[in-house]
């Protein structure tokens, strides 16, 4: 079954996942930067997790009737897609420099070691915190462009602005279009017009071609879907359906995702053994991620390493989704397309009864 959502992945989103084998760690890569800059640098990915997750979950709804047996095994992959706004960045915040970088801004403004204004001035910039400019690349940025800070100079040091590359932060996953997921998810029902589902993500990161760079990439949710025909006398010409939905998602050590949704759905089916079924749907959806890793900086007394955790919401609120479904005896194609802050995609594949 791994090896059939791999190659699911692999056929929807094409060359954009196949290893790049450069060796870069999400990880390391964050251990360069600020919590005011990765929070700027991982945003895109932030939003993207949480819409993917919120994506995908309904195609079928749960017959208005009291008690009936179906069991549908489905495998989903969704895609957000990425502006090209949200390719870089700009922000402003704190940030502690290394011994390297600060004896570029002492070079800069003329500098030197042995001269004492230079081991006086090197020891202020490493003892505290700078308020700086940041901008680059963002995670799913351009790898040909690095992160930049802006030091903004001072006066009483004798130290002028200086603008820092910082080689080991790059747009890591390279421009990615669209931002890729895939689950694995049962339905079982129903019961009292109610269906419920579960869904999980073994890792697959390797078997999909995805290179190592963000890491593990694992996932289960649960969800539950009501339709509220089942307590009406007289059937309606729609199906309708009440959904809520919940996920978590970990990257590595580094991305721990929970992702909520609520859901009002309607359906109408044309044909039988062969059918067709468009839906819609109006959702309200939240995620909230936290990022954790090592800040690596240098101090006058040495090299020292904060940990750093930080929790981020993805952008999504409101949705509307829109979708249609074919089924041809035992299995059914879905594909659909959720129109937010973040648009998503998504292409389904079921079997059941």
């Amino acid at each position: 079954m791994r090896s059939v959502l791999a190659a699911i992945i692999i056929f929807i989103f094409g060359s954009t996942l196949i290893a790049q084998d450069n060796g870069d760690d999400l990880e390391q890569t964050l251990s360069n930067l600020s919590s005011d800059a990765v929070k700027a640098y991982v945003a895109p990915a932030v939003s993207s997790f949480g819409s993917n997750l919120n994506s995908g979950w309904v195609s079928k709804f749960p017959s208005a009737t009291k008690f009936s047996l179906n069991f549908d095994l489905k495998i989903v992959a969704m895609g957000s897609f990425i502006a090209s706004s949200e390719k870089n960045f700009s922000t402003s915040g704190t940030f502690r420099f290394t011994e390297q970088q600060a004896e570029e801004i002492l070079n800069n403004s003329g500098y030197y070691f042995p001269d004492p204004r230079y081991v006086v001035a090197k020891n202020e910039i490493l003892s505290r915190d700078w308020e700086v400019n940041i901008s680059g690349p963002t995670i799913i940025g351009s790898e040909n462009e690095r992160v930049k800070v802006h030091f903004p100079g001072d006066e009483d040091l004798g130290l002028e602005n200086y603008e820092l590359t910082i080689e080991e932060v790059k747009g890591l996953l390279d421009n990615w279009k669209i931002f890729p997921s895939a689950a694995l998810q049962l339905t079982v029902g129903t019961f009292a017009g109610t269906n419920v589902a579960f869904r999980y993500l073994p890792d697959i990161s390797k078997a999909a071609g995805f290179n190592d760079e963000l890491g593990k990439f694992t996932f289960w949710g649960f969800g539950i879907i009501h339709n509220p025909g089942v307590w009406l006398m007289n059937p309606l010409p729609i199906d309708i359906g009440v959904g809520y939905f919940y996920q978590k998602l970990e990257v590595g050590d580094v991305f721990e995702s929970s992702n909520t949704q609520f859901g009002l759905y309607a359906s109408k089916t044309f044909g039988f053994i062969f059918s067709v079924t468009p839906y819609a749907g109006l959702t309200f959806e939240s995620s909230k991620t936290n990022v954790k890793y090592d800040y690596e900086y240098d101090t006058t007394a040495g090299p020292k390493t904060a940990k750093i955790d930080i929790e981020l919401e993805g952008d999504n609120s409101a949705a509307f989704l829109l979708g249609v479904s074919f089924k041809l005896a035992a299995v059914n194609i879905n594909a659909d397309y959720k129109m937010a802050k973040t648009n998503t995609a998504s292409v389904g594949v079921s079997f059941g009864f």
